[in-house]
Order: structure tokens, then C-alpha cells, then sequence
């Protein structure tokens, strides 16, 4: 039997928690020094992405606290995906909606911002080469 797979968000699909902090110098020392968690070189805009375990299937980022992704103290979720366009369609089609994107991230793919109906703010990566339309 053929079944279409409609497009979906498994949670075992989360590639990335950003921490919305108001001070970067000072949020990557606490990680660094209560959580083992040091900064890792990486040039992606004005984040800090943090050392994680290899085997580890999520990284870890500090971001400034901006509207669009949520005060200092919020947790962003982003989970992988390979058909944002469809899912898109369907968070909209069930009262959430896509916030900005696609986000171009160099040498990585793009990004989406959305919110559920209550304003739960996620994300959605996408390994495409080019912005998928």
C-alpha cells in the first residue's frame, strides 16, 4: 500500500535551541563555567554557538533577545525539516503562523520563524541549497 506522507515535525527532528539572553559576554561565561558548555568558534551573525557532545543531535546557541524570536529568558526551537513550504501551509491551515522566512543561514540553508495559535514561538530549518519558494 502507497501512502503520501503529509509533511510533519518529528520531535526527534530538534537541530538547534537558541537561548534569548540580554547580555552575551555574560550568558557565555555562565554556560561555559556552570554548564561545561564553552564557545565554539563559528561565524554566524551575532550568535554563540556553544560546544556540545559529538553524539549530541541538537547544537546550542546564545542569541541577544530580539522581538521576533523572543525576550532574554525564552528558548527557541528549531526542527529540521524537508518540506517547510508544505508544513507552512498546514500551521497556517490550523491557526499558527509563519512569524519571517526564509532566513538564509551561509553554508547551512534557511530558517523560519512561527508561532502556534497562543504565540509559541519555533523554527524551521531547511538544508536546501536555494530558498524553497
Amino acid at each position: 500500500m502507497n501512502r503520501t506522507r503529509l509533511a510533519s515535525i518529528d520531535p526527534r527532528q530538534l537541530c538547534q535551541i537558541e537561548i534569548q539572553v540580554s547580555n552575551l559576554d555574560r550568558a557565555e561565561a555562565f554556560y561555559a563555567q556552570a554548564f561545561g558548555w564553552p564557545r565554539v568558534p563559528a561565524d554566524l551573525h551575532e550568535y554563540r554557538v556553544l560546544q556540545v557532545p559529538a553524539d549530541c543531535p541538537f547544537g546550542i546557541s546564545l542569541v541577544p533577545g530580539k522581538a521576533e524570536a523572543g525576550p532574554p529568558g525564552s528558548l527557541l526551537l528549531y526542527f529540521a525539516v524537508d518540506d517547510p513550504v508544505s508544513l507552512l501551509l498546514k500551521i497556517e491551515a490550523y491557526g499558527g503562523k509563519k512569524s519571517s522566512g526564509p532566513t538564509a543561514v551561509a553554508g547551512y540553508g534557511f530558517v523560519y520563524l512561527c508561532e502556534d495559535p497562543d504565540g509559541t514561538r519555533f523554527g524551521l530549518y531547511s538544508k536546501t541549497a536555494a530558498a524553497p519558494s
